[in-house]
């Protein structure tokens, strides 16, 4: 089919000037690239690099006088995170911890009298298959009827509690520490 030939109105370019930073040294960190772009006054854009990944946030109503480096470096690190990645939660379920409370409701139970100790031993037994479980949905999948029979019908709600720091988010919080360090130190340097 023949396509008609319309003249495109011609695309609209802007320039911006964007500082592109390359921090080394920071512990137990790769090199961390950082692209600083002011856009407007009080408006700016950061986007974080480090060993393959990519954060970005935008924010179009920054603090007056600031520019997107300085005011990144006031912003507190879980809020950033909450900006680069909202899905990122600090905790996440944990199997191995979920085990440990199984157990230990087991064990409190044999001492209240509730389980004879035969079955108090198979309820502390089938709780390490529980250790390999990494989500809420796998145990409906896996263990459903362990987890019925040890905490009734409602049990994933107690996934609340079986959980663990997430490394993925304490990984994140060290860059961003890293680059706000970074910046005040670029912005010392500046100043002096």
């Amino acid at each position: 089919m023949p396509t008609e030939n319309k003249v495109a109105a011609p695309l609209k370019v802007e320039r911006s000037t964007v500082t592109k930073l390359v921090i080394t040294g920071a512990q137990n960190l790769d090199p961390i690239t950082v692209f600083l772009e002011d856009l407007a006054p009080c408006k700016g854009k950061i986007t974080v690099s480090c060993w393959g990944k990519s954060w970005t946030a935008y924010w179009g109503s920054m603090w007056d006088g600031l520019n997107i480096g300085q005011f990144f470096c006031e912003l507190n690190a879980s809020y950033i995170i909450g900006y680069f990645d909202q899905a990122m939660s600090s905790r996440q379920f944990s199997g191995e911890a979920l085990t440990n409370k199984v157990r230990r409701l087991v064990l409190k139970e044999r001492r209240q009298f509730f389980y004879g100790s035969d079955e108090a031993r198979a309820r502390f037994d089938e709780a390490e298959d529980l250790r390999e479980s990494i989500s809420i949905d796998h145990l409906h999948a896996a263990h459903s009827e362990l987890m019925t029979k040890l905490f009734g019908d409602e049990w994933w709600h107690l996934g609340n509690d079986s959980t663990e720091p997430n490394p993925s988010y304490i990984y994140l919080e060290r860059i961003i520490i890293a680059v706000q360090q970074a910046l005040r130190q670029q912005q010392l340097q500046e100043a002096a």
